[in-house]
Parts: C-alpha cells; structure tokens; sequence
C-alpha cells in the first residue's frame, strides 16, 4: 500500500509537469496563429505600390568648344536645358544628375547669354539695332538615361554668330569726291532656332564703312546671326562732295557670295570689290567690281 501511494504521488507530480507543458504549447500555437496569418496572407492587407525614385550614380555634362573662332573664349558661363530643367553652369564639365526627373529620352539645349541677343522658346532673336552682336553658341544633344548608370555626355557647341567685312577699293573721281556711304544688307537672319537651327525673320541691317588710313579703303566690319532663304542684297548710298548733292544708289546682289554664311560661322568672311566713280557734267556715275572673298577684285559689274 505504502509503494503503491508512493508510486501514485509520483504519478501525480508528473501528470502534472505534463500539463504545464501541454499548456504552455497551446498558448505557444495560440501566439503563433496570429502571427503567421499577418506574414503570409491569412487576413487582408491593403498593398500600396510605393513610387521610388530613379536612383543615378553619375551624369556628367562635357560642353565641346572647340568649334570657335581662334580668338574668341568660352562663355564664363552658360544655360542648359533638360525637359523641364534648367540651370547655368561654368566651366566645361559639370555633375547633372539632379536635372534629369527620371529614367527615359531628353533632348538638352545648351546656350550662353550675349549682349543683343535674347533667348525665349527655343528662339534666338537678334537686336542689330541695339549694337554689336554678342559671341553667341548653342549646342543640342538626344540622350537615354537608364536605370542605375553613369553617363558622360558630350555636347558640342556650334558658334551661332559669324563676322562678315566687305572692303570697297575706292578708284577714279570717288577717290577726291566720295564723302560718305550709307549701306544696308538684306535677308540678314533676324532669329535662330536653336533646337533645329533653322534662320528666319529676314532683317536689313545698317552697314557703317570707315575709312583704313593703311591703304585708303573703305571697310564695313558686323557680326550676323545668319543669312536667311531670301535674297541678300547690298544696298549703297554714295554721296559725294560735287556735282549733283542728291545720293548715288547702287545695289549689289550678295545672295550667291552668302550662300554658305551658315555654315563656318567660326571662320570671319571678307569679301571685297572696286568702286569707281566718275564725274560729268556736274553728275557722278559709280560702277562696282565683281565681289570676291579676300582683299583683291576683279571684273566689272552693275
């Protein structure tokens, strides 16, 4: 009896470890329900589609001048433009990173601030009455910007004005008699478009010679933005000391001398002819040379 009593307390006992242990297994599973229903789905959830942003190590904009007349510098400074960013920068490389909103196709523009010649919608217009043309470039790049790249793009910038001089050799009675010239040139290029550099807005522009005390020549020396579609054509006023007070007018087709303007606005132009007027009978009559690139002439022309 005594043994069997033994035996049923230590019975006992261990039911009731047995319990505690089963009780606390429960709760375990209890706990552990909630739990694994919010990880893997058992309630629902809303799910947001959180927005990241488009991480870029590295853009590094590189402008090119090295198209540029020998003796003109590079902008102290310069404005680009990339969709809906822009910025102005020094210098000739630049981090970029920031002006770029995301991932995808840009079209940057590049372009310095002058004197007369004002920017506004992709449209350079030139003030020829203002004064002197600024130096004046832009550049234009098509970029694709991935995901998580580094990128150096170039972006090579086009000088946009070009210097054009016209020498008259003065001959005959003009030499003793030829007071002043009033000049104009017309189809000049009043606007450029920088995103496609089409030249637009045909303008006359006022031509002021001076006399070269050097050789007695008479120069005009001006920077143009361009030469549109239309047909140039130089327009001169001579007025002389005797004979009849009222100007002599001589127009000159320009139009096949100025075909390329456009095209090597870094290199200056000079074109030249020979003036020769005659007085008689009180009245001068001029004629003009054929113009040619250079300081010689030859030929004889209207």
């Amino acid at each position: 009896m005594h043994k069997q009593a033994y035996r049923s307390y230590g019975n006992s006992a261990a039911t009731n470890d047995n319990y505690k242990t089963r009780k606390d297994m429960k709760l375990l599973k209890i706990f552990i329900i909630p739990v694994a229903a919010a990880l893997f789905g058992c309630t629902d959830y809303p799910i947001y589609d959180l927005a990241q942003p488009v991480s870029k190590k590295s853009i590094l904009l590189i402008t090119d001048w090295t198209n540029r007349g020998s003796n003109i510098d590079i902008p102290t400074s310069y404005t680009v433009k990339i969709g809906d960013s822009s910025t102005t920068l020094s210098g000739t490389t630049n981090s970029v990173e920031n002006l770029f909103a995301d991932a995808g196709q840009y079209t940057i523009n590049v372009w310095n601030t002058v004197d007369n010649i004002t920017v506004s919608d992709k449209t350079a217009t030139a003030d020829y009455k203002a004064g002197e043309l600024g130096w004046f470039f832009t550049g234009k790049q098509e970029v694709t910007i991935k995901k998580d790249s580094d990128y150096s793009i170039t972006v090579p910038m086009q000088q946009q004005v070009r210097q054009l001089t016209l020498k008259l050799d003065i001959t005959g009675d003009a030499k003793d008699y030829l007071k002043s010239i009033n000049a104009s040139l017309s189809g000049v290029a009043g606007t450029l478009n920088i995103d496609n550099g089409t030249h637009g807005t045909p303008a006359d522009v006022a031509l002021t010679f001076y006399e070269d005390p050097s050789d007695g020549t008479r120069k005009a020396t001006i920077r143009l933005l361009g030469m549109t579609d239309k047909a140039q054509t130089l327009t001169l006023a001579l007025s002389f000391s005797g004979g009849d007070s009222s100007p002599y007018i001589l127009n000159s087709d320009m139009s096949s001398l100025l075909a390329g303007f456009n095209e090597d606005k870094k290199t200056p132009l000079t074109l030249s002819t020979r003036l020769v007027a005659t007085l008689a009978d009180e009245e001068f009559t001029a004629t003009i040379s054929n113009w040619i690139p250079g300081d010689a002439s030859t030929g004889i022309a209207e």
